[in-house]
């Protein structure tokens, strides 16, 4: 799957990483007529989006004016889209968007070149086969797995977080990061690794990529913590299938007589709108009617502007504090979460300050070329109108990623930390063990096929 954006971020969010053109622009290009006249005004007739496809009128022109039609209409900034530009100037649909869009507000307008996979990803699971695993390189040249995909084949071989790789097909880790990066992404369809768990116990595991549907809800667990019952839930992105997946952890959570919760959103780079309300409404049950967000359009679709509500669950629990952790890669609809539930209850922020994305995107196919477009199609607030995260939440309680651990274990640093507070009233004492990784100081390498647009949110349908 080939993923182009118009702008350098250099994240792994949403649901993979993501290669990047340059945000330098290229020369203003004489301004004239577009190349191919034609009666289309409008992506979407009346400016009401009614599906991921456009109006016939729009869908029948070429990819660059397409594009260069949606960014003078559904673009959240279109005002600032340049009039009567000559396409034939931009050789590419990547260098179009990058003129194109807003600076410095929009670091997240994207294009993708397989649409049709890209969205299958979002609502079922990979469209790609892949091995599922994220590593991280340290500066000493230690790799270890920072993330393994629920339901893939790193996951059902019992690789976990916090495992080391001594070597794949049987060579040594290289050096150098950029011969790593090299390493991962010629791998074939099988690979051949030996792994190091925390004992220093080592196995040979031999993994097949596959096409599968992510587990986004890997890990549920209950500890008690001064007399309390403290939940932890792992969500690794906002995708439909996410909805039975919470429901089905809440109803565990539930039943173990939960009253605190540390969600776990440290690599969750978005998703569904409607996803997140759905978390919203089981974390804090109580609050069933109320407002999570707004969402507003341009003048030219304004029909859309919408406010959303929780609704009732009947595992949901009526928490008046959530502990979040986060990390640079926490995006879009996590920190929708958070900024939804800040009017109502105590959050508490965990971890590092989070990407900064109080924006989003709708869907768009082009079906003559098969691109996904995704142009800053919407703000949002919460219900009080507040979005002050462009540079991020900041963390109420700093703690490092420590990966040499898994998820769920009480002793890495981020969980730690929380229920440290949970337990004291107050945050620790912030320090890093020698035996720590922290993933700020150290590159995150992705196998080939997990390329991931930067902090995706899509509106509720």
């Amino acid at each position: 799957m080939t993923i182009r954006t118009g702008f350098v971020a250099a994240i792994i969010v949403c649901t993979v990483f993501f290669s990047a053109c340059t945000q330098q622009q290229p020369t203003q290009p004489t301004t004239t007529t577009t190349t191919q006249q034609t009666t289309a005004t409008q992506w979407f007739s009346g400016g009401r989006i009614t599906d991921i496809y456009s109006n016939t009128n729009a869908a029948n022109l070429n990819l660059s004016d397409f594009l260069y039609l949606g960014m003078r209409d559904i673009y959240y900034w279109n005002s600032r889209v340049p009039e009567n530009l000559a396409l034939s100037s931009f050789p590419t649909p990547d260098s179009l968007l990058n003129f194109t869009i807003a600076r410095p507000e929009d670091r997240f307008s994207g294009i993708i070149q397989d649409g049709v996979g890209y969205y299958n990803r979002l609502t079922m699971g990979t469209s790609s086969p892949i091995f599922g695993f994220g590593t991280i390189y340290s500066a000493s040249g230690e790799v270890r797995f920072t993330r393994v995909l629920g339901g893939s084949s790193a996951d059902q071989a019992g690789i976990k977080r916090g495992m080391r790789l001594i070597s794949v097909d049987g060579a040594a880790i290289p050096g150098t990061v950029s011969a790593w990066n090299s390493m991962i992404a010629n791998l074939g369809m099988t690979a051949t690794l030996v792994v190091e768990d925390a004992s220093g116990t080592r196995k040979t595991v031999t993994l097949m990529r596959s096409v599968f549907n992510e587990i986004v809800v890997p890990v549920v667990r209950t500890y008690t913590v001064a007399g309390k019952k403290v939940g932890y839930i792992v969500l690794t992105s906002f995708t439909q299938s996410a909805v039975n997946e919470l429901q089905t952890a809440f109803a565990t959570l539930k039943n173990d007589g939960v009253t605190e919760l540390v969600l776990d959103l440290r690599y969750n780079g978005g998703g569904s709108v409607a996803t997140a309300g759905v978390l919203c409404s089981h974390i804090a049950s109580q609050l069933s009617g109320t407002p999570y967000v707004r969402l507003t359009y341009n003048s030219r679709y304004a029909p859309n502007n919408q406010q959303f509500a929780m609704t009732s669950q009947s595992n949901g629990l009526s928490l008046t504090r959530l502990f979040v952790v986060m990390t640079q890669q926490t995006a879009s609809a996590s920190e929708l979460t958070i900024n939804a539930l800040r009017p109502y209850i105590d959050v508490k922020t965990v971890g590092s300050r989070s990407f900064g994305k109080p924006v989003g995107s709708n869907i768009v196919i082009h079906q003559k070329s098969g691109y996904m477009l995704l142009p800053i199609s919407f703000a949002y607030t919460n219900a009080l109108g507040q979005a002050d995260f462009i540079n991020g939440f900041a963390p109420d309680i700093p703690a490092v990623d420590d990966v040499t651990r898994d998820f769920g274990d009480p002793q890495e640093a981020s969980l730690r930390a929380a229920l440290f507070f949970i337990e004291n009233g107050r945050a620790p004492v912030a320090a890093k063990s020698t035996s720590q990784l922290n993933a700020s100081e150290t590159a995150y390498t992705w196998e080939k096929g997990q390329e991931r647009i930067p902090a995706l949110l899509l509106p509720k349908k």
